[in-house]
């Protein structure tokens, strides 16, 4: 009699072929590249299609391939190019005797990835990184709303697997019938050291306020900088700091000028992981404005850099700090978001309750904690998919 054993699967070479829509930056580096560099590590092989400036590079275990892609209907150019190209590393990783399982993130990634998994017969994980079931219409627009949460259930109920980061995305796809997996954002290597402080937030003569994220709709800056302009009524030394670019920019700068803030605002631009560390290392609160969110990766990395966090109470927020001290949490209006950076500092927390949500922190969201969560993960996927020639 033979006695089966998971042993094989675990050593068994699986190839990914991972296609996302979001377009990134003209970089060579990125915390996705060296997620996924772990990741193809620990699996067999990954081979990246991704949306952005032109990139070609080859990481050992994992290939990346990025051509942009344009806005709108255009982006079904994108998608197509991604689909021939997917189908074609799919089949060829097969002839080696691979397994090999497709990976889709966000809408247009999605689409491609479950065309070519309809070519090649075989399994595709669904990433969902954005709480979209429960985005506010005035993120989006109507129309967009309604768009969206129906492409998010259809593909949703056509994937093999769903990975979601946040327990409130999971809920709202079970609401709908529709399991998924809750893995939730990573935080890269570097934080498991906190930056370098001279002195302990709001411990000093000012407040310095920091913000990281893209400039679009979603992140509320309006909200902030409406929020901001109150706040100096009370708190006349506050200061923001923004670090991030996007669409919004130009209307941002001049909302801020229009309130006055002029001189009390500073866009930073987009920032490398080494300065945005110094940022966290002189902010005395961090603070997200969200209209909408999944889990932030920003969120992790002030915690786990020990600054006191003031958030709009959105999507997997809540769920992911019921239970951390020094965090304070708002609805996601200006004037709400004022009385909490008011409440904030008139109230520091304590050393040791930032040491101890940084504590959490690292245990949940660990770089290599996450990755084998996700390892494990696809090795799921592909264990319920049939052996097909």
């Amino acid at each position: 009699m033979t006695t089966h054993s998971t042993a094989p699967m675990e050593r068994q070479r699986i190839t990914v072929v991972t296609i996302s829509g979001h377009r990134q930056r003209g970089v060579e580096d990125s915390a996705d590249f060296r997620s996924w560099n772990a990741l193809a590590d620990r699996l067999g092989h990954a081979w990246c299609i991704w949306a952005g400036p032109h990139l070609e590079c080859d990481r050992g275990s994992m290939h990346v391939v990025r051509h942009p892609r344009r806005p709108g209907p255009q982006s079904l150019l994108w998608v197509a190019g991604s689909v021939r190209l997917g189908v074609r590393l799919a089949r060829a990783a097969a002839r080696r005797g691979e397994t090999v399982v497709l990976n889709g993130a966000e809408p247009w990634g999605w689409l491609a990835a479950w065309t070519v998994s309809l070519v090649v017969r075989r399994p595709w994980l669904m990433d969902v990184h954005g709480d979209y079931l429960g985005l506010p219409v005035a993120s989006l627009g109507r129309w967009r709303k309604a768009v969206l949460e129906r492409s998010v259930v259809a593909f949703a109920r056509r994937a093999s697997e769903r990975r979601v980061v946040a327990q409130s995305m999971a809920d709202a796809l079970s609401r709908r019938g529709i399991p998924s997996a809750l893995v939730p954002p990573r935080l890269q290597p570097v934080w498991e050291d906190p930056p370098v402080r001279t002195v302990l937030p709001l411990a000093g003569t000012g407040v310095s306020l920091l913000a990281v994220g893209r400039l679009v709709p979603s992140k509320g800056y309006d909200i902030l900088l409406t929020a901001l302009a109150t706040l100096l009524e009370t708190v006349p030394t506050a200061r923001l700091r923004i670090v991030g670019d996007g669409p919004e920019k130009a209307r941002l700068v001049a909302l801020a000028e229009r309130l006055g803030l002029a001189d009390k605002v500073t866009f930073l631009g987009a920032r490398d992981i080494d300065e945005v560390r110094k940022e966290y290392a002189r902010a005395d609160l961090f603070v997200i404005s969200s209209r909408d969110e999944g889990l932030p990766r920003t969120l992790l990395e002030a915690a786990s850099a020990a600054v006191p966090v003031v958030a709009t109470r959105v999507g997997g927020i809540p769920a992911a700090v019921s239970d951390w001290p020094g965090v304070v949490l708002v609805p996601p209006d200006a004037g709400a978001l004022a009385e909490g950076l008011r409440q904030a500092v008139a109230i520091p927390p304590r050393p040791e309750d930032l040491a101890e949500v940084r504590g959490k922190v690292l245990a949940a969201h660990a770089f290599s904690v996450n990755i084998e969560d996700l390892g494990r993960l696809y090795r799921r996927v592909t264990a319920r998919a049939p052996r097909l020639p």
